[in-house]
Order: C-alpha cells, then sequence, then structure tokens
C-alpha cells in the first residue's frame, strides 16, 4: 500500500513524504473540532491522479505521487496537513482558510506541479484538484471529503478539463469560446447586434445584472473584471458602484487607458495596451457561491459572437490566465 511505503509507519510523515491515511482522518477530525470550537474556517483540497482517457495502473500512481511528494510539500505551509486518502487521491488539510484561501493553494500547487509534469514519462498523467471548506460546505471532515469528492466529478466534466485549457493562453481559450458553437444549460453561445434578435444593448443589460447582484450583497466577497471596450460610457451601470459604502468583492474595469476609469468609485482600474481588446471583450464574476463570465467578439457590420457560462471552474481558470499573463497581482 502507498500509505506503508510513504510513512514511518508510526501515522509520522518520512522525509518528503505525505501523512498516511489513518493519520490524516484523525486530524481532519481533530480541526473540524477545533473550528467548530473556535467559529474558525478551514479547508480540504484534493488531489486526484487522472490518466485521462487511458486508465493508469495502481503501480504507475503510487510510483508518480512517492516522486511528486516533495514539490507538493514544498508548496504547503509549515501548518497544512498533506496525506493519502486512498492509492489514487491525496488530501491537504488547511487550517484557517477560507474559500478564495484555498483556491490560491489550488493555484500554487499547480504552478509547482505543471513544470514537473511536461518531464514526466508516459503514461501521460494530470492532477485535478478540488476543495471544500468548513462550514459552509460540511461540518465534519468526513462531510468535507464528500463535497470535495463530489466537485471534483463536477470538475472533470467543466468545459476547463474536458478542453484541456489548463494547458493554453488565455487568448487561445477566449479564441476558442468565441469561434466555437455552444449550447447547453451551462454554456451557451449567443450572436448579438446588426440584425439578429438579440441587440447590442442586450450585453450592456448582462453587464448591468452582475454590477446589480455584487451591489445587493456589498458583504459578499468576489471577484470580478470588466472590459470596457475602450469607452467608460459603454459601462453606465458602474455607477451604481458609487452609491454604496465599501465592497467586500474586487472590481476590476480593464481597458486602454481612458483616465476616466480613475473616477469610478469601489472599482480598480487596469490599464493594458493591447490591441486585441478593441475588437474582444469579458466580464468574469466570481463568488464563493458561483461564478459566470460573458465573451464576446466584435464581428462586421457591428454583430457580436458571444459566449456565456456559469462554470465556476472556467471562471476560476480564466481570471487566473488573465491575472498571470498580464502579471497582474494573482488575488481573489
Amino acid at each position: 500500500m502507498i500509505t506503508d511505503a510513504m510513512t514511518d509507519g508510526k501515522g509520522k510523515a518520512a522525509a518528503g513524504r505525505f501523512y498516511d491515511t489513518f493519520f490524516v482522518n484523525e486530524y481532519g477530525k481533530l480541526e473540524s473540532l477545533r473550528a467548530g470550537r473556535y467559529h474558525s474556517s478551514f479547508s480540504v483540497v484534493l488531489m486526484n491522479v487522472d490518466g485521462g482517457s487511458k486508465p493508469l495502473a495502481d503501480e504507475d500512481v503510487q510510483e508518480f505521487l512517492k516522486r511528486l511528494s516533495p514539490m507538493v510539500l514544498d508548496s504547503m505551509r509549515s501548518c497544512d496537513v498533506v496525506g493519502m486518502i486512498d492509492e489514487r487521491q491525496v488530501a491537504a488539510i488547511l487550517p484557517e482558510t477560507d474559500y478564495f484561501g484555498s483556491l490560491i493553494s489550488i493555484r500554487k500547487l499547480s504552478r509547482a506541479i505543471n513544470n514537473y509534469l511536461v518531464n514526466e514519462p508516459p503514461p501521460v498523467k494530470k492532477l485535478i484538484f478540488s476543495q471544500a471548506t468548513f462550514p459552509k460546505d460540511g461540518k465534519g471532515y468526513g462531510a468535507l471529503l464528500s463535497t470535495a469528492a463530489k466537485r471534483m466529478s463536477e470538475k472533470k466534466e467543466s468545459l476547463w478539463e474536458k478542453k484541456g485549457f489548463a494547458t493554453k493562453l488565455f487568448w487561445e481559450i477566449i479564441g476558442e469560446l468565441t469561434g466555437s458553437s455552444y449550447k447547453g444549460f451551462d454554456n451557451s453561445s449567443f450572436d448579438a447586434g446588426g440584425g439578429y434578435p438579440l441587440q447590442e444593448s442586450f450585453i450592456d443589460q448582462i453587464n448591468e445584472l452582475i454590477i446589480r447582484e455584487i451591489v445587493a450583497a456589498p458583504h459578499k466577497r468576489g471577484i470580478a473584471y470588466f472590459s470596457s471596450r475602450g469607452q467608460t460610457t459603454a459601462f453606465p451601470m458602474m455607477s451604481m458602484l458609487g452609491h454604496i459604502g465599501t465592497l467586500s468583492t474586487k472590481v476590476f474595469v480593464v481597458g486602454q487607458g481612458d483616465d476616466s476609469f480613475r473616477d469610478i468609485k469601489n472599482a480598480t482600474p487596469i490599464f493594458i495596451d493591447d490591441p486585441r481588446l478593441k475588437e474582444v471583450f469579458f466580464s468574469f464574476y466570481l463568488t464563493e457561491d458561483s461564478g459566470y463570465c460573458l465573451v464576446c467578439k466584435e464581428n462586421w457590420g457591428s454583430t457580436y459572437s458571444c459566449f456565456h457560462s456559469s462554470d465556476h471552474y472556467l471562471v476560476d481558470g480564466l481570471i487566473n490566465k488573465f491575472q498571470v499573463e498580464y502579471s497582474l497581482q494573482e488575488q481573489l
């Protein structure tokens, strides 16, 4: 068993190795009791080894995790506990960590592992991450694991995983989203402007709904990006942000350098000189409860090819790609 091979037999981690299943389960129960007593939060991050269309043998997974363990542990805090759940899954228990903190931890783990995976010999392997946070996602450690496992299955069905977007650049992903036709409950394409039934104003109405949701819950944590199509006037709904006090949602307006952006209260301007922002604009909105993205590409004749989605794994991935590739402060 991998849990025997990767510990010293006393529940403690050997050098550069993961804790065994028994120790992690007991620690998770204790952390649940501690967080419940002190009304604090903690998160569980699940890491699953996936072989895509080709199932991996148990021995391949076990050997892979042994090689991977040092870089996983190096990217965690000293207070975090990392160990085996079963022969194919690793769990990280993150004390005093909320939902957004767990997403940041997943990003750190992904970066630490990605370079290694490029040189990983066959069979092909990848890690898929999911998370759950106490107390919102479960009142005990077992409940958190169940929630994280459910989200793992959901994430595998996400466009982010199905399309392999993790290995693509931001504008490659944007091009694929606006250049394809999607029909479904979570992901859908539509055309607007010109002679289409939906006019350009429909796009502004969608953005207004996002702003209204942010304003209606000023204490709710979240992050939102709006690209402006080079015109502050394209966002008259932004004035709603100025009628409330402090927002817990971080709102960013991305544009070509219009100084009037600085006058938008409760929003931070991001000036980016990129010609692609003149023909493609987007809105990303992520909270602990949901995610939404809208991406539109301007065509000839004042028409727009648009894509929108409520897939929060996709939204989180797009925000991460945008922040990293434009060297923005990585935050959630």
